[in-house]
Order: structure tokens, then C-alpha cells, then sequence
């Protein structure tokens, strides 16, 4: 019952078995009654009664049984989500000891996932996090308890939200996915992390959905924490969206679920949401406040991730109010993240991140000015947000997800040299070919000043919020050589549409050919063989799904792809005989002698010659 969400009844039930196990004095499954009321007690938030219960499980339970790992376990949790993390790893090392030494494999799966849940990750040690569920996993797949799979499945998925490595989180959810139960407590952390990600990638609307799915599976569930992440996802989304007073109303919401329940280090992701969505509303006070009242949640659990994270929220507002305890903030922030090796925040929450180290890389303090230098070599290690390239029927580009702006990819050719860069072999070209291309009639003065303009104008539309003489990850011009940075996870249209061709997906490939190939250049010469072999692909593409349809008996939806290649095309004769065949199989005589007439034409017009036999023959059998 527990798993399914339903925890009224498992509250129900745990309470008949103590009492059937009480009246026959039977302790060991008294204590497991006790234990499993305990569970449903913390998923409720209900701390005190869910401690006083598995403390008495001590007690009376045998020293080397079952209930008393689970009583630990369980004691670890409520430790974790209300005092001490410290307390709480000790309970779980010791429940992970005896479960080992018991036998009790589930026992041991169950701990290794609450040391990496519980204690782990809230902590920002990330790869012992990993590490822990992943030997969790072991005993999963060696044993075949499957059902327990979606613990470690979960977490390991958050980790990797928490870091950035969408795509590892996105396979992980995956796998999560097929592990839990629908309706179940963890099902709706499987919609919070999707919806997270969606968030990221810049899908509202999707995002939102998941949000919405994730707070109806908290209301049938009752489980606090699932309200909880609910509620927060909602306020992210509406500060990132810009509506900073809803953001306030759903982090307050979140902050009251979790204050009720004490649930100190979830109160303390509450607040700084809370405080970032009063800080956009203009109300510094308070930010401050709320950020002030965090910092003492969270720095006595050691709470490293969310304290770095706070960090630099902190130092970034008192900046932009050039208060004096921007620097102290800002050291707090650099030892913090280089200490946990935080560096992806700086990533995530760049445009905070990046004017502070420019203000500080060369501080007087020459110890904080090289520990902020440093920082710029561990932003530089880390991979930039991936693109998106649209090219075919219009020119869009996204980092990660943020449109680049099109205006400024518009001006100084800087959209012109980002595709001449794409469209080499190796992304890269010298900058004697790139000023051939782009300006052949400038003298090479003047043709070095456009390019310089060119570059600087593309590293500014690809990174907006980049300080002057900041390097760039997309994009590096050394020893004559331009070339540009593609991350791993990017899409560029006209290369998916080309492998699908070449896999002979043709119904794949025709969805991804919505028009010509960049219409923003046609008369740019260098987009111009380009643009003709797509076309050409893209009416094979069509001829091959039109024999497709014809063998499948499909003749209209063939008809329709022969005469979009001859709309683009007039004296294909391929479509034409394609398209007059499946005319006569459909008993349309007169379309079949139109498009053979409009064939005529066509070649004697533009190439003056007759069609091919087999189509005269077609035509007089007509």
C-alpha cells in the first residue's frame, strides 16, 4: 500500500499487524508492524511518532534481526530530514553493517539507497551518491528483487539533473520509467524530474504538465515530500517565465508544506527559491532575509551543494546593490565551489555567475583574484549547453535553452560565418578562406576589420552574458585557424535529415525537410550547392516513399509526393511516370495525360527534348 501511494492504508494495516503480533507476544513481527508504521509516519512528515517508534523497536527487537536494521534505516531518515546528516549516515553505516552481516540483502540494498539519497547527494557528494546506488543496483539485478530497483533508479536521475548531465538523466528516467508503480510515491519524483528537465530545455509548456501530474500524484498520495518538489517546480518555472510574483506565491506555498514538517534542508531550498523570486519582484530586503534565514538551515548540516549554491545568489545581489559584503559573499562562493567541485553551477546559473568573476578576476586581493581565475579554467573544462541548428525552411539557432538572438545573428555576417563553420568538415576553416567567401572584392585591411567584427559579433550572439575578453567555448580564432566548438547532444536538421536518407527512412527524413535550405541566403554563393543537393535528397526521398505507397496499394498519398518533386522539379520524369501510373490505378485518366502534358512542355521549354519512350508510349496507351 505504501508503494502505490496509498498510505492511509498502509498506516491501517501496519497498525493491525502490531496488534495481531502484540496479542500472540510475538516481538520480531511486532517490531516489523512498528517499523513499517514508522515509514508511513515519515512519509507523512511525521517525525516525532515515526522516532519514537523505531527507538522502541531497539529496545525489545533481537539484536541481530531484521526490524532492527529497518529501525535504523528509518531512524537515519528522520535524522537526515531533521538534524543532523552526520547522525544519520552513522545510522545507516550501522543498518548496511548487520544487514550484511544477517544476510539480509534487502535489507542492504535499502541502505546503500538512503546513504545516497539521505545523506549523499543533499550533501553534493555526487559521486559517492552514484557509486552507492549503483552497488545497490548490483544486488538488485544479482538477486532479482526488481521491485526495488526505483529507488537507486531515482536518485541516480537526480543526481544527474543536479549536475547538468541532462542526457544521462533523461536515460536514467528511462529505466525509472519501467521501475515504479503508476500512481506511486515514485512515479510523481519520476514526473518532478522530467518536468525539471523540460524545464531546462526551455519546454513550459511541457514542464508544466509534469508539474501539474506531479501535484495530483502528491494529493492521492499525501506524501509531504512529493508536495514539496511539486510546489517548487512551480516556482522555478514561473521565475524563469519572468512571472516572479506567482514564483513567490508557489515557493511560499512549498516553504509552509516543509516548515510544518520540519523538514530543515528542504525549508532551506524553499527559501532561496523564495528569496531569488523576491529579489526579481525588486524586494531586497526580503531576499536577503530569506537567503540570510537558509544559510543558518543549512550550514550546520553541511549542506555544501545548496550552501554553494546560495552562495553565489548571495554574493551576485549584494553586487548588484554594490554592497560591501558582495566580496566576502564571493569568496564564500569560490572556496565553496571549488572545494565541492561545483563548477557546473557556474554553468547553470551563468548570468550570476559570470559578472562576478569578471569583477573579481583581477581583485587587489591577489589571493581572491587568482581563486576566481581559477574558476574561469574549471567553467572553460566544463562542455557548453548543446545547439540546436534549424536551417531547412528557416535559420533558428539554441543554446541549451536559450534562443540566440537573431538580430545579432544577422548583423556583421556573424550568421553567415556560424554556418560557413557547420558546413565545413571539421568546423574549422583559416581566415584567409572565410574573407574569400564572405568578402572576395575588400581589400585584406578592411576584410580583417570585417572579420574581427564577424567572430566578435557571433561570440556574442552565442554567449550573451559573456565579459569582454572572456574565452569562448564555442568558438576559438588562434594562428589564423576560425573554428567553432559543436557539444555532444546537439541537433542540426540538415545532418539528421541527410542520415535518415541515408538509412532509407523516408517518412523520417520527408518530416524533417520543412523547405529549402536556409532562405534567409539564397543568393549567398556559398549556400548554393549546399541547397541543391538537400533539394535533390529530398526528391528522392519523395520518389522513394512515392514507390513505397505504390507497392503498398497507397496510389493517392503516392500521386501527392510525385507532384511536390514535380512542383519543385517540372521535367522530373521519374514523378511524372510514377504519378501518371498511380493516376491510372486510381481510374484518373485525364490528371495521368495532364501531367504528361505538362512534362511536354516543361523539357521542350528548358532543354528542348522530347520525354523518354517509356513515358510517350505511356501516354499514346492513354
Amino acid at each position: 500500500m505504501e508503494r502505490v501511494g496509498d498510505l492511509a492504508a498502509a498506516i491501517r494495516l501496519a497498525r493491525q499487524a502490531f496488534q495481531l503480533a502484540d496479542s500472540r507476544h510475538d516481538t520480531e513481527n511486532a517490531a516489523a508492524a512498528n517499523v513499517a508504521l514508522a515509514f508511513a509516519y515519515i512519509r507523512l512528515g511525521m517525525y516525532s511518532e515515526a522516532r519514537s517508534l523505531c527507538n522502541a523497536v531497539l529496545e525489545f527487537s533481537d539484536a541481530e534481526s531484521p526490524a532492527r536494521v529497518d529501525a535504523l534505516l528509518q531512524l537515519g531518515t528522520v535524522a537526515a530530514e531533521t538534524d543532523n546528516l552526520d547522525e544519520a549516515e552513522d545510522h545507516y553505516r550501522q543498518a548496511i553493517d548487520l544487514s550484511r552481516r544477517i544476510g539480509d540483502e534487502r535489507s542492504t540494498i535499502r541502505g546503500l539507497h538512503d546513504l545516497s539519497s539521505g545523506v549523499y547527494m543533499p550533501r553534493g557528494q555526487f559521486a559517492l551518491s552514484l557509486a552507492a546506488d549503483e552497488e545497490a543496483l548490483k544486488i538488485v539485478e544479482r538477486c532479482g528483487f526488481s521491485e526495488l530497483a526505483w529507488g537507486p533508479l531515482t536518485t541516480t536521475s537526480y543526481n544527474y539533473w543536479l549536475m547538468g548531465q541532462h542526457e544521462q538523466a533523461q536515460k536514467t528516467l528511462i529505466l525509472v520509467r519501467a521501475a515504479v508503480a503508476r500512481g506511486s510515491v515514485g512515479e510523481g519524483y519520476w514526473l518532478a524530474i522530467h518536468g525539471q528537465l523540460a524545464l531546462e530545455a526551455g519546454e513550459f509548456k511541457e514542464a508544466e504538465e509534469y508539474f501539474v501530474k506531479t501535484r495530483t500524484n502528491a494529493e492521492a498520495s499525501g506524501v509531504a515530500e512529493v508536495h514539496f518538489i511539486a510546489r517548487i517546480g512551480f516556482a522555478r518555472l514561473c521565475r524563469i517565465k519572468g512571472d516572479a510574483a506567482a514564483a513567490l506565491a508557489w515557493a511560499n506555498d512549498s516553504y509552509t508544506i516543509v516548515n510544518r514538517i520540519g523538514y530543515r534542508h528542504l525549508q532551506g531550498v524553499a527559501l532561496i527559491e523564495r528569496g531569488w523570486a523576491a529579489w526579481a519582484l525588486g524586494n531586497v530586503v526580503a531576499a536577503q532575509s530569506d537567503f540570510e534565514t537558509a544559510h543558518q538551515l543549512l550550514a550546520p548540516l553541511h549542506l555544501d551543494y545548496d550552501l554553494a549554491r546560495l552562495a553565489i545568489l548571495r554574493a551576485a545581489l549584494f553586487q548588484s546593490k554594490q554592497q560591501p559584503e558582495a566580496r566576502d559573499a564571493w569568496r564564500e562562493a569560490v572556496e565553496r565551489v571549488t572545494r565541492g567541485g561545483f563548477e557546473f553551477l557556474l554553468e547553470q546559473d551563468r548570468a550570476l555567475a559570470l559578472p562576478l568573476i569578471a569583477a573579481y578576476q583581477g581583485d587587489a586581493d591577489r589571493s581572491l583574484g587568482a581563486a576566481t581565475a581559477s574558476l574561469i579554467e574549471g567553467l572553460l573544462r566544463l562542455p557548453p549547453p548543446p545547439l540546436k541548428v534549424v536551417t531547412l525552411g528557416k535559420f533558428e539557432v539554441t543554446s541549451g535553452q536559450r534562443p540566440v538572438d537573431r538580430s545579432g545573428l544577422r548583423q556583421r555576417k556573424a550568421g553567415e560565418l556560424f554556418m560557413i563553420l557547420v558546413l565545413a568538415p571539421t568546423h574549422s576553416m583559416a581566415a584567409d578562406q572565410v574573407i574569400e567567401i564572405l568578402w572576395p572584392e575588400r581589400e585584406p585591411e578592411a576584410a580583417q576589420s570585417f572579420l574581427h567584427q564577424a567572430t566578435s559579433g557571433l561570440r556574442r550572439a552565442l554567449e550573451p552574458e559573456l565579459p569582454e575578453k572572456f574565452p569562448s567555448r564555442y568558438m576559438t580564432v588562434e594562428e589564423g585557424q576560425i573554428s567553432l566548438n559543436i557539444p555532444g547532444g546537439s541537433q542540426i536538421d540538415f545532418e539528421e535529415f541527410e542520415a535518415a536518407c541515408r538509412n532509407h527512412e523516408w517518412e523520417k527524413s520527408l518530416a524533417l525537410y520543412s523547405g529549402d535550405f536556409l532562405p534567409n541566403y539564397l543568393y549567398s554563393d556559398w549556400s548554393v550547392l549546399q541547397r541543391q543537393r538537400l533539394s535533390y535528397q529530398y526528391q528522392q526521398a519523395l520518389l522513394n516513399q512515392a514507390e513505397t505507397c505504390m507497392r503498398c496499394g497507397e496510389f493517392r498519398q503516392a500521386l501527392d509526393a510525385c507532384e511536390q518533386v514535380l512542383a519543385l522539379e517540372p521535367w522530373q520524369e521519374k514523378a511524372a511516370l510514377l504519378g501518371m501510373t498511380a493516376c491510372l490505378e486510381n481510374g484518373d485518366r485525364a490528371t495521368a495525360r495532364r501531367i504528361y502534358q505538362r512534362l511536354e512542355k516543361s523539357l521542350k521549354e528548358e532543354l528542348d527534348i522530347e520525354p523518354q519512350a517509356e513515358l510517350q508510349k505511356l501516354y499514346r496507351s492513354i
